[in-house]
Protein backbone atom coordinates (compact mmCIF):
# COMPACT_ATOMS: atom_id res chain seq x y z
CA UNK A 1 0.00 0.00 0.00
CA UNK A 2 1.04 3.36 -1.05
CA UNK A 3 2.56 6.06 1.41
CA UNK A 4 0.73 9.49 1.47
CA UNK A 5 1.07 12.82 2.70
CA UNK A 6 -0.72 15.91 1.44
CA UNK A 7 0.85 19.65 1.88
CA UNK A 8 -1.53 22.93 1.79
CA UNK A 9 -0.62 25.99 0.35
CA UNK A 10 -3.31 29.01 2.08
CA UNK A 11 -3.07 32.21 -0.33
CA UNK A 12 -4.12 35.19 -0.67
CA UNK A 13 -6.42 34.18 -3.51
CA UNK A 14 -6.24 30.63 -3.97
CA UNK A 15 -5.32 27.64 -1.96
CA UNK A 16 -3.43 24.87 -3.22
CA UNK A 17 -3.36 21.37 -2.62
CA UNK A 18 -0.50 18.55 -3.44
CA UNK A 19 -0.93 15.10 -2.49
CA UNK A 20 2.32 12.94 -3.17
CA UNK A 21 2.78 9.10 -2.29
CA UNK A 22 5.74 7.62 -1.52
CA UNK A 23 6.60 6.57 -5.63
CA UNK A 24 6.52 10.49 -6.30
CA UNK A 25 3.18 10.21 -7.91
CA UNK A 26 1.55 13.74 -7.20
CA UNK A 27 -2.05 14.44 -7.20
CA UNK A 28 -2.97 18.46 -7.74
CA UNK A 29 -5.62 21.02 -7.03
CA UNK A 30 -5.75 24.74 -6.99
CA UNK A 31 -8.84 26.50 -6.24
CA UNK A 32 -10.50 30.08 -5.07
CA UNK A 33 -11.51 29.32 -1.87
CA UNK A 34 -9.06 30.68 0.98
CA UNK A 35 -8.45 30.92 4.52
CA UNK A 36 -10.49 34.02 4.36
CA UNK A 37 -13.64 31.83 3.66
CA UNK A 38 -15.28 29.63 6.29
CA UNK A 39 -12.78 26.56 7.28
CA UNK A 40 -15.69 24.31 6.77
CA UNK A 41 -15.88 24.93 3.24
CA UNK A 42 -11.91 24.24 2.81
CA UNK A 43 -12.51 21.39 4.43
CA UNK A 44 -15.44 19.99 2.63
CA UNK A 45 -12.97 21.35 -0.74
CA UNK A 46 -10.51 18.72 0.75
CA UNK A 47 -13.29 15.70 0.91
CA UNK A 48 -13.73 16.24 -2.49
CA UNK A 49 -9.94 16.22 -3.64
CA UNK A 50 -9.23 12.98 -1.60
CA UNK A 51 -12.46 11.40 -2.59
CA UNK A 52 -11.82 12.43 -6.55
CA UNK A 53 -8.21 10.52 -5.95
CA UNK A 54 -9.86 7.64 -3.90
CA UNK A 55 -7.46 8.18 -1.43
CA UNK A 56 -8.68 7.75 2.50
CA UNK A 57 -7.35 10.57 4.57
CA UNK A 58 -6.97 7.97 7.17
CA UNK A 59 -4.02 6.65 5.44
CA UNK A 60 -2.24 9.78 5.33
CA UNK A 61 1.11 10.05 7.08
CA UNK A 62 1.81 13.84 7.36
CA UNK A 63 -0.33 17.23 6.65
CA UNK A 64 2.00 20.54 6.02
CA UNK A 65 0.26 23.70 5.59
CA UNK A 66 2.01 26.96 4.92
CA UNK A 67 0.09 30.33 5.62
CA UNK A 68 0.63 32.26 2.37
CA UNK A 69 -2.10 34.92 3.69
CA UNK A 70 -2.16 38.00 5.26
CA UNK A 71 -4.03 37.88 8.19
CA UNK A 72 -2.88 38.44 11.91
CA UNK A 73 -0.60 35.68 13.40
CA UNK A 74 -3.07 35.25 16.36
CA UNK A 75 -6.23 34.88 13.58
CA UNK A 76 -3.77 32.34 11.31
CA UNK A 77 -3.50 30.21 14.63
CA UNK A 78 -6.97 30.32 15.30
CA UNK A 79 -8.13 29.44 11.41
CA UNK A 80 -5.13 26.26 11.86
CA UNK A 81 -6.88 24.58 15.06
CA UNK A 82 -10.27 25.04 13.43
CA UNK A 83 -8.96 23.58 10.61
CA UNK A 84 -7.25 20.84 12.28
CA UNK A 85 -10.36 19.90 14.37
CA UNK A 86 -12.57 20.09 11.51
CA UNK A 87 -10.21 17.36 9.60
CA UNK A 88 -9.95 15.36 12.59
CA UNK A 89 -13.44 14.99 12.95
CA UNK A 90 -13.92 13.98 8.78
CA UNK A 91 -11.14 11.10 9.77
CA UNK A 92 -7.95 12.81 9.23
CA UNK A 93 -5.75 10.73 11.58
CA UNK A 94 -2.37 13.39 11.81
CA UNK A 95 -1.90 16.62 12.70
CA UNK A 96 -1.21 19.75 11.23
CA UNK A 97 2.44 21.10 10.85
CA UNK A 98 2.95 24.32 10.23
CA UNK A 99 5.86 25.43 7.94
CA UNK A 100 8.04 28.53 9.47
CA UNK A 101 9.72 30.85 7.77
CA UNK A 102 12.88 29.21 7.98
CA UNK A 103 11.94 25.81 7.37
CA UNK A 104 11.04 24.08 10.42
CA UNK A 105 7.70 22.36 11.14
CA UNK A 106 5.27 23.17 14.23
CA UNK A 107 2.94 21.45 15.53
CA UNK A 108 0.20 23.78 16.54
CA UNK A 109 0.72 24.28 20.00
CA UNK A 110 4.84 24.94 19.20
CA UNK A 111 3.64 27.17 16.64
CA UNK A 112 1.21 29.19 19.43
CA UNK A 113 4.46 30.16 21.55
CA UNK A 114 6.29 32.18 18.29
CA UNK A 115 2.73 32.45 15.70
CA UNK A 116 4.78 35.30 13.66
CA UNK A 117 7.43 32.49 12.53
CA UNK A 118 4.88 30.20 10.27
CA UNK A 119 3.82 33.45 8.35
CA UNK A 120 4.41 33.88 4.56
CA UNK A 121 7.03 30.59 4.83
CA UNK A 122 8.96 32.02 1.69
CA UNK A 123 10.84 28.44 2.18
CA UNK A 124 8.93 26.79 0.07
CA UNK A 125 10.14 28.70 -3.05
CA UNK A 126 13.56 28.55 -2.41
CA UNK A 127 13.09 24.23 -1.56
CA UNK A 128 11.32 23.75 -5.10
CA UNK A 129 14.05 25.88 -6.35
CA UNK A 130 16.61 23.85 -5.25
CA UNK A 131 15.09 20.47 -6.18
CA UNK A 132 14.94 21.25 -9.60
CA UNK A 133 17.65 22.85 -9.92
CA UNK A 134 19.31 19.93 -8.67
CA UNK A 135 16.85 17.54 -11.50
CA UNK A 136 18.45 19.65 -14.16
CA UNK A 137 21.88 19.81 -12.69
CA UNK A 138 22.23 23.69 -12.92
CA UNK A 139 23.21 25.32 -10.08
CA UNK A 140 22.55 28.95 -10.66
CA UNK A 141 19.39 29.99 -10.91
CA UNK A 142 16.60 32.79 -10.97
CA UNK A 143 13.42 31.05 -9.46
CA UNK A 144 10.57 33.75 -10.25
CA UNK A 145 6.99 33.09 -8.83
CA UNK A 146 4.11 35.17 -9.65
CA UNK A 147 1.13 34.14 -8.16
CA UNK A 148 -2.66 35.54 -7.18
CA UNK A 149 -1.72 38.45 -4.81
CA UNK A 150 2.17 37.96 -4.47
CA UNK A 151 5.44 37.86 -6.49
CA UNK A 152 8.65 36.40 -5.52
CA UNK A 153 12.08 36.26 -6.71
CA UNK A 154 15.32 34.53 -5.47
CA UNK A 155 18.80 34.13 -6.57
CA UNK A 156 20.37 30.52 -5.74
CA UNK A 157 24.19 29.78 -6.83
CA UNK A 158 26.37 26.66 -6.03
CA UNK A 159 26.81 28.02 -2.21
CA UNK A 160 23.08 29.12 -1.77
CA UNK A 161 22.14 25.80 -2.70
CA UNK A 162 23.85 23.15 -0.78
CA UNK A 163 22.21 22.76 2.72
CA UNK A 164 18.78 23.90 4.28
CA UNK A 165 21.10 26.46 6.55
CA UNK A 166 22.44 28.20 3.38
CA UNK A 167 19.22 28.39 2.24
CA UNK A 168 17.95 30.00 5.10
CA UNK A 169 20.82 32.21 5.25
CA UNK A 170 20.10 33.58 1.67
CA UNK A 171 16.30 34.20 2.32
CA UNK A 172 17.27 38.25 3.31
CA UNK A 173 20.26 38.71 0.81
CA UNK A 174 18.63 36.86 -2.14
CA UNK A 175 15.32 36.65 -1.78
CA UNK A 176 12.63 39.52 -2.47
CA UNK A 177 9.00 39.31 -2.44
CA UNK A 178 6.42 41.81 -3.80
CA UNK A 179 2.87 42.49 -3.85
CA UNK A 180 1.64 41.54 -7.41
CA UNK A 181 0.14 38.99 -8.69
CA UNK A 182 -2.46 38.28 -11.14
CA UNK A 183 -5.14 39.50 -8.98
CA UNK A 184 -3.68 42.69 -8.77
CA UNK A 185 -5.56 45.85 -9.35
CA UNK A 186 -4.46 48.01 -12.09
CA UNK A 187 -4.51 52.04 -12.14
CA UNK A 188 -2.33 54.91 -13.34
CA UNK A 189 0.22 56.54 -11.60
CA UNK A 190 0.88 60.57 -11.26
CA UNK A 191 2.31 60.38 -14.39
CA UNK A 192 -0.65 58.76 -16.25
CA UNK A 193 1.16 55.62 -16.59
CA UNK A 194 -0.56 52.05 -16.31
CA UNK A 195 1.22 50.80 -13.19
CA UNK A 196 -0.45 47.45 -10.72
CA UNK A 197 -1.58 48.81 -7.56
CA UNK A 198 -0.88 47.04 -4.01
CA UNK A 199 -4.17 46.04 -3.70
CA UNK A 200 -5.87 43.31 -5.45
CA UNK A 201 -9.38 41.58 -6.30
CA UNK A 202 -10.09 39.01 -3.01
CA UNK A 203 -11.75 35.68 -4.09
CA UNK A 204 -15.05 36.79 -3.45
CA UNK A 205 -15.68 39.90 -7.11
CA UNK A 206 -12.07 38.45 -8.46
CA UNK A 207 -11.07 39.93 -11.49
CA UNK A 208 -13.52 41.58 -13.86
CA UNK A 209 -13.58 38.60 -16.04
CA UNK A 210 -14.84 36.54 -13.28
CA UNK A 211 -18.08 37.53 -13.94
CA UNK A 212 -18.46 37.85 -9.71
CA UNK A 213 -19.02 41.24 -9.39
CA UNK A 214 -15.44 43.00 -10.35
CA UNK A 215 -14.97 46.04 -12.17
CA UNK A 216 -11.23 46.91 -11.74
CA UNK A 217 -9.08 45.60 -14.13
CA UNK A 218 -6.32 43.16 -13.13
CA UNK A 219 -3.15 41.32 -14.54
CA UNK A 220 -5.77 37.96 -15.18
CA UNK A 221 -7.91 40.48 -17.12
CA UNK A 222 -5.30 41.82 -19.29
CA UNK A 223 -3.09 38.41 -19.85
CA UNK A 224 -6.70 37.50 -21.12
CA UNK A 225 -7.47 40.33 -23.40
CA UNK A 226 -3.88 39.67 -24.63
CA UNK A 227 -4.84 36.12 -25.58
CA UNK A 228 -2.31 33.97 -23.19
CA UNK A 229 -4.90 32.54 -21.34
CA UNK A 230 -7.88 29.88 -22.08
CA UNK A 231 -10.77 31.46 -21.29
CA UNK A 232 -12.70 28.29 -20.79
CA UNK A 233 -9.29 25.95 -19.12
CA UNK A 234 -8.91 28.72 -15.85
CA UNK A 235 -8.72 26.54 -12.73
CA UNK A 236 -9.21 23.26 -15.03
CA UNK A 237 -12.36 25.60 -16.41
CA UNK A 238 -14.10 25.88 -12.98
CA UNK A 239 -13.71 29.71 -13.77
CA UNK A 240 -15.26 30.36 -16.89
CA UNK A 241 -13.41 33.98 -17.91
CA UNK A 242 -15.19 36.58 -20.02
CA UNK A 243 -12.62 38.54 -22.68
CA UNK A 244 -15.70 41.06 -22.69
CA UNK A 245 -15.59 41.96 -19.16
CA UNK A 246 -12.02 41.89 -18.88
CA UNK A 247 -11.98 44.67 -21.89
CA UNK A 248 -14.67 46.93 -20.18
CA UNK A 249 -12.74 47.17 -16.93
CA UNK A 250 -9.46 48.02 -19.19
CA UNK A 251 -11.41 50.25 -21.55
CA UNK A 252 -12.81 52.06 -18.38
CA UNK A 253 -9.95 52.84 -16.28
CA UNK A 254 -6.94 52.74 -18.20
CA UNK A 255 -7.55 52.78 -22.08
CA UNK A 256 -10.18 55.91 -21.88
CA UNK A 257 -8.18 58.19 -19.79
CA UNK A 258 -5.45 57.71 -21.69
CA UNK A 259 -6.95 57.84 -25.35
CA UNK A 260 -5.74 54.49 -26.36
CA UNK A 261 -7.36 51.07 -27.38
CA UNK A 262 -7.77 48.28 -24.93
CA UNK A 263 -5.26 46.39 -26.60
CA UNK A 264 -2.31 48.72 -26.13
CA UNK A 265 -3.44 49.50 -22.67
CA UNK A 266 -3.25 45.59 -21.38
CA UNK A 267 0.32 45.45 -23.91
CA UNK A 268 1.76 48.81 -21.73
CA UNK A 269 0.64 46.82 -18.15
CA UNK A 270 2.46 43.54 -19.50
CA UNK A 271 5.47 45.46 -20.80
CA UNK A 272 5.74 47.32 -17.34
CA UNK A 273 5.42 44.05 -15.30
CA UNK A 274 8.05 41.82 -17.07
CA UNK A 275 10.36 45.54 -16.90
CA UNK A 276 9.56 46.04 -13.15
CA UNK A 277 10.66 42.49 -12.51
CA UNK A 278 13.95 42.29 -14.61
CA UNK A 279 14.92 45.56 -13.31
CA UNK A 280 14.35 43.75 -9.55
CA UNK A 281 16.17 41.13 -10.69
CA UNK A 282 18.91 42.98 -11.89
CA UNK A 283 19.00 45.14 -8.66
CA UNK A 284 19.07 41.50 -6.53
CA UNK A 285 21.52 40.01 -8.11
CA UNK A 286 24.29 42.97 -8.68
CA UNK A 287 25.12 41.53 -12.22
CA UNK A 288 25.38 42.68 -15.95
CA UNK A 289 22.95 41.13 -18.46
CA UNK A 290 26.53 39.26 -19.62
CA UNK A 291 26.98 37.41 -15.97
CA UNK A 292 23.24 36.17 -15.91
CA UNK A 293 23.80 34.33 -19.03
CA UNK A 294 24.90 31.39 -16.72
CA UNK A 295 22.10 31.04 -14.76
CA UNK A 296 18.72 29.24 -15.48
CA UNK A 297 15.21 30.73 -15.03
CA UNK A 298 12.66 28.60 -12.84
CA UNK A 299 8.99 29.77 -13.10
CA UNK A 300 6.54 28.99 -11.42
CA UNK A 301 2.67 29.98 -10.33
CA UNK A 302 -0.24 30.41 -12.25
CA UNK A 303 1.23 33.39 -13.66
CA UNK A 304 4.96 33.10 -13.37
CA UNK A 305 5.53 31.28 -16.60
CA UNK A 306 3.43 33.41 -18.77
CA UNK A 307 6.12 36.31 -18.29
CA UNK A 308 9.19 34.04 -17.48
CA UNK A 309 10.43 34.19 -21.09
CA UNK A 310 10.09 37.73 -21.96
CA UNK A 311 12.23 38.06 -18.86
CA UNK A 312 14.58 35.93 -19.06
CA UNK A 313 15.30 37.65 -22.86
CA UNK A 314 15.85 41.00 -21.34
CA UNK A 315 17.87 39.55 -18.83
CA UNK A 316 20.22 38.02 -20.96
CA UNK A 317 19.37 34.15 -19.92
CA UNK A 318 19.25 31.68 -22.15
CA UNK A 319 16.97 28.88 -20.62
CA UNK A 320 13.52 28.56 -18.91
CA UNK A 321 12.55 25.85 -17.44
CA UNK A 322 8.91 25.09 -16.26
CA UNK A 323 8.84 22.40 -13.83
CA UNK A 324 6.32 19.58 -12.79
CA UNK A 325 3.61 20.91 -10.49
CA UNK A 326 5.04 24.75 -11.50
CA UNK A 327 1.41 26.24 -10.44
CA UNK A 328 1.45 24.92 -7.03
CA UNK A 329 4.95 25.26 -6.34
CA UNK A 330 5.26 26.87 -2.33
CA UNK A 331 2.83 23.69 -1.66
CA UNK A 332 5.12 21.39 -3.55
CA UNK A 333 7.71 23.22 -1.93
CA UNK A 334 6.08 22.18 2.02
CA UNK A 335 6.75 18.01 1.23
CA UNK A 336 10.49 19.18 0.45
CA UNK A 337 11.02 20.68 3.92
CA UNK A 338 8.56 17.66 5.61
CA UNK A 339 11.72 15.69 4.00
CA UNK A 340 14.31 18.17 5.25
CA UNK A 341 13.10 17.21 8.86
CA UNK A 342 11.98 14.03 8.70
CA UNK A 343 14.24 11.16 7.11
CA UNK A 344 11.48 8.77 6.61
CA UNK A 345 9.71 10.92 4.35
CA UNK A 346 12.59 11.00 1.32
CA UNK A 347 11.47 12.70 -1.87
CA UNK A 348 12.50 10.61 -5.12
CA UNK A 349 14.80 11.91 -7.89
CA UNK A 350 11.72 12.39 -9.79
CA UNK A 351 8.08 13.26 -9.61
CA UNK A 352 5.40 12.96 -12.04
CA UNK A 353 1.17 13.51 -12.26
CA UNK A 354 -0.58 10.70 -11.20
CA UNK A 355 -2.95 9.59 -13.71
CA UNK A 356 -1.81 12.62 -16.20
CA UNK A 357 -1.58 11.68 -20.07
CA UNK A 358 2.11 11.19 -20.52
CA UNK A 359 2.05 9.68 -24.22
CA UNK A 360 5.28 7.45 -23.64
CA UNK A 361 4.20 5.34 -26.69
CA UNK A 362 2.32 7.97 -29.09
CA UNK A 363 3.12 7.58 -32.67
CA UNK A 364 2.05 9.47 -35.67
CA UNK A 365 1.08 13.72 -35.62
CA UNK A 366 2.11 16.04 -32.74
CA UNK A 367 -1.10 15.20 -31.06
CA UNK A 368 -0.73 17.95 -28.10
CA UNK A 369 -1.60 20.78 -30.73
CA UNK A 370 -5.28 21.84 -29.36
CA UNK A 371 -5.69 24.86 -32.02
CA UNK A 372 -4.93 28.09 -32.49
CA UNK A 373 -6.26 32.23 -31.43
CA UNK A 374 -5.14 35.28 -31.70
CA UNK A 375 -2.22 36.59 -29.47
CA UNK A 376 -0.62 39.55 -28.86
CA UNK A 377 3.59 39.57 -28.88
CA UNK A 378 4.38 42.67 -30.07
CA UNK A 379 3.94 46.31 -29.65
CA UNK A 380 2.72 47.16 -33.02
CA UNK A 381 -0.34 45.29 -31.70
CA UNK A 382 -0.44 43.04 -34.78
CA UNK A 383 -1.96 39.76 -33.70
CA UNK A 384 -0.42 36.42 -35.23
CA UNK A 385 -2.55 32.85 -35.52
CA UNK A 386 -0.25 31.64 -32.00
CA UNK A 387 -0.59 27.72 -31.60
CA UNK A 388 -2.12 25.98 -28.57
CA UNK A 389 -0.53 23.13 -27.01
CA UNK A 390 -1.58 20.67 -24.44
CA UNK A 391 0.74 20.07 -22.04
CA UNK A 392 -0.13 16.89 -20.80
CA UNK A 393 -0.04 15.84 -24.54
CA UNK A 394 3.83 16.44 -24.91
CA UNK A 395 5.65 13.26 -25.14
CA UNK A 396 9.46 13.45 -23.41
CA UNK A 397 11.91 15.02 -25.68
CA UNK A 398 9.06 16.05 -27.82
CA UNK A 399 10.46 20.14 -29.51
CA UNK A 400 8.07 22.95 -30.76
CA UNK A 401 8.70 26.33 -31.60
CA UNK A 402 7.99 29.72 -30.70
CA UNK A 403 5.70 31.30 -31.05
CA UNK A 404 3.47 28.76 -29.41
CA UNK A 405 1.92 28.26 -25.69
CA UNK A 406 1.66 25.47 -23.91
CA UNK A 407 -1.81 25.29 -21.40
CA UNK A 408 -1.57 23.14 -18.51
CA UNK A 409 -4.60 23.39 -15.50
CA UNK A 410 -2.91 25.33 -12.92
CA UNK A 411 -0.35 27.74 -15.49
CA UNK A 412 0.09 28.75 -18.87
CA UNK A 413 3.44 29.32 -20.38
CA UNK A 414 3.73 31.97 -23.01
CA UNK A 415 6.44 31.56 -25.36
CA UNK A 416 7.66 34.20 -28.14
CA UNK A 417 9.38 34.08 -31.49
CA UNK A 418 13.29 32.67 -31.53
CA UNK A 419 12.77 29.97 -28.71
CA UNK A 420 12.14 26.42 -28.42
CA UNK A 421 10.79 24.42 -25.99
CA UNK A 422 12.14 20.51 -25.22
CA UNK A 423 10.12 18.04 -22.35
CA UNK A 424 12.83 16.38 -20.38
CA UNK A 425 12.81 12.99 -19.17
CA UNK A 426 11.54 14.55 -15.50
CA UNK A 427 9.11 16.48 -17.66
CA UNK A 428 10.26 19.72 -16.77
CA UNK A 429 9.28 22.10 -20.09
CA UNK A 430 12.82 23.40 -20.76
CA UNK A 431 12.93 26.54 -23.13
CA UNK A 432 15.61 27.67 -24.95
CA UNK A 433 15.67 31.44 -26.13
CA UNK A 434 18.23 32.00 -29.60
Amino acid sequence: MSRYRFSIDLGETFTDFVLMDDAGRLSIKKIPTTIHDSTERLVEEIGYFMAEKNVDPAVVEALVVGMSVQIPPSMAITCARDLEEKLLAAGWATPIRLVTGHGRLLLLDEAVEHPESIMSPRIGGLMTGRYFGDQIGQKNLVVLRIGGSSAFVSLQNELSATSMDSLDQSLESQVRSFDMGGNSYIGLNENKEPVLLAEHATPGPGPACFDRGGTVPTLTDVDLVLGYLNKDYFLYGAIPLKVDLAKKAIREHLATPLNISVEEAAMRVSNGVEANLTAQIRELTGAHTAELETYSLLAFGGAGPVHACEIARQLGIKQVVVPVGAGVSSALGYLLVLAENDPEWQIPAAMQRAGYYNPTHRTGDFHALKGYRSVYYEKDLTPCGCPIYDRAGIRSEDTLSGPAIIEGPESTVVMHEKSYARMDAFRNLRIFLR
